[in-house]
C-alpha cells in the first residue's frame, strides 16, 4: 500500500523517514522523495501492509509533529494493488 506523507523539511532523508515510520510500527518497502511547495517534501512511501493498515497508519501520521513541521498524510489507492 501507499502513502502520500507531506511537509518534511527539504533536507529529509530516506533513511530518517524509514526510521520515522518503523516507530509507528510499519514495515517500509520503499521511499520517493519528491520536491514540494516551499522548504518543503513530499514522501511516497510504499508500506507492507492492507488497505485498513494503511489507513490506520496515515491517521497516525497525519499531524504529527516531526522536527517542528506538522506531516500531513494519506492512502493512495494504485490499480494493482
Amino acid at each position: 500500500m501507499h502513502i502520500s506523507i507531506g511537509g518534511f523539511p527539504e533536507q529529509v532523508t530516506e533513511a530518517e523517514i524509514r526510521e520515522a515510520l518503523e516507530r509507528f510500527g510499519a514495515k517500509v518497502k520503499s521511499v520517493t522523495l519528491e520536491p514540494g511547495s516551499g522548504d518543503r517534501t513530499l514522501a511516497l512511501v510504499d508500506v507492507e501492509t492492507d488497505e485498513p493498515g494503511a489507513k490506520a497508519l496515515a491517521e497516525r501520521i497525519n499531524g504529527y509533529i516531526w522536527k517542528g513541521k506538522r506531516l500531513r498524510s494519506r492512502v493512495f489507492l494504485f490499480q494493482g494493488d
